[in-house]
């Protein structure tokens, strides 16, 4: 990945969205890939303490037929994996991500920033149904809106399967005028005067989104997989208000602050010391 943090500073600010290319390496994008097939391919397989994090497309399907979707045909198809460092040490080993990392400290320009959650999202070909349009802000509650999402994609991101779509320059709405109601938005109430770019890119970019940008995005028509891990992160002083806790929350993993650190090793263990999960995943040293 080539380090480029005067651009990451300047797109992100003028369109409210990043795309940064190679962010993930071939062994790392092999065991992501691989962990999310463990959980997706056979979700009632799992225990019950994971199988409760794991929501399917035949929940999320229109009981009024609007959309083009057969629900009996959507089987057990899995839509979100909430929660994913539950499921497996690859997961909780991409918090401290490198590469990710010094995306992020350039657009927090701190390293005092952490980490919230992930998930996956899954659009499997054939069953996925679109994402409306919204706002991340108004489903995150913190004390400040100093706040990111960074979407990995494990898989392409076309047009065809899916792509996220997004209004540049919708970020820039002040913080104090985002409604809850900027969850789930009318495409008549979208603003008619800003551009539309479906964002595509390939296997291994990192997608950084400014929480007020407005983002949706269409259903996979494709014959192949469109997989992402997001994650939200949060800058200085930023603090979660809302009753919700994520498995990891509030680890800092290039915090300068020595408690910060101990916390850090005595959480994902000692990075120097071993061999990471996701290369042992990979079966790479």
């Amino acid at each position: 990945m080539r380090s480029e943090p005067e651009r990451w500073r300047t797109d992100y600010a003028r369109d409210g969205y990043l795309v940064v290319e190679d962010c993930l390496d071939k062994e790392t994008l092999t065991a992501l890939r691989e962990a999310v097939g463990r959980i997706v391919d056979d979700p009632d397989a799992l225990p019950p303490h994971l199988r409760g994090h794991v929501q399917l497309e035949r929940e999320y399907a229109r009981p009024d037929g609007a959309e083009d979707r057969d629900v009996a045909r959507l089987g057990r198809a899995v839509r979100l994996v909430m929660e994913l460092p539950e499921f497996e040490p690859v997961f909780a080993e991409l918090i401290r991500h490198e590469p990710l990392l010094d995306v992020l400290q350039a657009l927090f320009d701190s390293t005092e920033f952490h980490f919230h959650n992930y998930k996956c999202v899954n659009k499997a070909p054939g069953a996925s149904g679109a994402f409306v349009w919204h706002r991340d802000l108004p489903y995150l509650y913190h004390s400040t809106p100093n706040l990111l999402t960074a979407m990995l994609c494990l898989d392409d991101m076309t047009e065809e399967n899916g792509a996220t779509v997004v209004l540049p320059g919708s970020h820039l709405l002040a913080d104090e005028n985002v409604a809850v109601g900027d969850q789930n938005i009318r495409e008549e109430d979208l603003p008619p005067d800003l551009e539309r770019r479906t964002v595509t890119c390939p296997a291994g970019s990192a997608v950084i989104f400014h929480v007020n940008i407005l983002h949706g995005g269409g259903a996979n028509r494709s014959s192949s997989p469109r997989r992402n891990v997001i994650g939200i992160w949060a800058g200085p002083d930023t603090y979660p208000t809302g009753s919700a806790r994520y498995a990891y929350q509030g680890l800092y993993p290039r915090s300068q602050d020595p408690a910060r650190r101990r916390q850090l090793s005595m959480a994902l263990g000692d990075a120097d010391a071993r061999v990471s999960p996701l290369r042992a995943a990979a079966g790479t040293g």
